[in-house]
Parts: C-alpha cells; sequence; structure tokens
C-alpha cells in the first residue's frame, strides 16, 4: 500500500528544505541575472556586427574650360605669334659729317624757266663784269597761291671767292664752301609777288655764270 503520510513528509520536506538554506534563492537569483546580462551583451554585440550599409557612389562635377581671362593671368608674357624680339642695340653717338659739295651741272640750271605757274622760281642774270669782281642780279617770284619763303643756292665752278648782297626786302647770305653761296629771304614773299637780290662778287679769274642755281631746291634760269 502506498505510505500516505510518507508522501506529505516528502511534500512538506522541499519547502522546509528551501527554508532552511536562503542562499540557494539568492544563487538562483544570480544566475539567472548573469543569463539576462549574458543574452543582452550577445544582442548588443549581435547589432554592433551588422554590415554596415555601401557608401553612395561618388559625385563628380564636370570641369569648367579655362576662360581668356585665366590664361591672361599666368605669370609669363604673352608673345605674337611669327614676333621677334630685337636685341637692344646701344646708339652711337654720331658724326658730325660735312655737306658734301653737289655737282654742277650746268645743263641742269637751264630747265625750268622764271615764269613758272604754281611755285617758286628764280632768274639769275649777270650785269656788268671787270678783271677782279663782277655784279649780277637774282630775281625770285613767288607763283604760288600763298606767301612762301625762299632759299637760292649758287655753285660756282670758277674761282668766285666772297659775295655781297641786298635786296629791299632782306636778305642773309652764308657760305658752305668755295664758290658755294646760299641766300635767303629774312621774311615770306607774299603770293605773286617778286624780290630783286643785287649781288657782287669777288672773284681770282674770269667766269660770271653759276655751275648750279636752285630756288627752293628745284633749278633755276641763268640768263
Amino acid at each position: 500500500m502506498f505510505d500516505r503520510s510518507a508522501a506529505r513528509s516528502g511534500a512538506r520536506s522541499a519547502p522546509a528544505l528551501l527554508a532552511s538554506m536562503p542562499w540557494i534563492v539568492v544563487l538562483l537569483g544570480v544566475g539567472l541575472l548573469a543569463v539576462l546580462l549574458l543574452f543582452a551583451t550577445l544582442s548588443f554585440r549581435g547589432a554592433e556586427h551588422q554590415a554596415a550599409p555601401e557608401p553612395a557612389p561618388p559625385m563628380y562635377l564636370p570641369r569648367l574650360p579655362a576662360t581668356p581671362a585665366a590664361v591672361a593671368s599666368t605669370d609669363t608674357p604673352l608673345v605674337a605669334a611669327g614676333a621677334t624680339r630685337s636685341p637692344s642695340v646701344t646708339p652711337t653717338p654720331s658724326r658730325s659729317v660735312t655737306s658734301p659739295r653737289p655737282t654742277v651741272s650746268p645743263s641742269s640750271s637751264r630747265r625750268a624757266g622764271a615764269g613758272g605757274s604754281g611755285r617758286m622760281t628764280a632768274a639769275y642774270r649777270a650785269t656788268s663784269s671787270d678783271r677782279d669782281s663782277f655784279a649780277a642780279t637774282l630775281t625770285v617770284r613767288n607763283g604760288t597761291g600763298s606767301a612762301q619763303e625762299w632759299e637760292v643756292e649758287l655753285l660756282f665752278t670758277g674761282n668766285v671767292k666772297s659775295i655781297r648782297a641786298s635786296a629791299a626786302t632782306g636778305v642773309s647770305v652764308r657760305t658752305r664752301g668755295s664758290g658755294w653761296f646760299v641766300l635767303r629771304g629774312t621774311r615770306p614773299l607774299p603770293a605773286g609777288e617778286s624780290v630783286v637780290v643785287s649781288m657782287t662778287f669777288g672773284r681770282t679769274g674770269s667766269g660770271d655764270r653759276p655751275g648750279r642755281c636752285t630756288v627752293n631746291g628745284a633749278a633755276c634760269t641763268i640768263g
């Protein structure tokens, strides 16, 4: 037969055992907390080891072409295509050069007449002569439409040494060499008017006509 008293005594023995040893309850509680802490730790680490999301693809900005202003701002000097740089040359002092004596051409002095229109003309004519000197006149006419300065050059091929000249409107004389004389009006000659220059030359030998006569660079008439 089943002993009910023994079963009842066994049933009452378990609570009595727990009451007699309270540390068992403490151990069970600690173990439960440890299990919960381990579970929580594993869950947190699992969340940390999740795969990170893939990075977004890189964005590339379009490159703008270089502007002319950016090119011009470089330190390199711009040189035109095909241009060459000439080396610097130190200027040398110029030497004074004596004006060369013009070539005498008697025929060229007779090509222009005194009555030309629209230009300055001159006519030379010898008036008297002796052994050591001779006299002549020079008629300068302004055929242009305005007042003009005038300058006459006389070049003698003979032994003419000196000159004296006078005119109503004024005249200046200078020499450039032996027998080479330059006569210049002291004021402009009005349009359509003329001036007569009286001249006396000193000479040795003979000859009273110049080999060359020009007025403002043009040939004059020799009579």
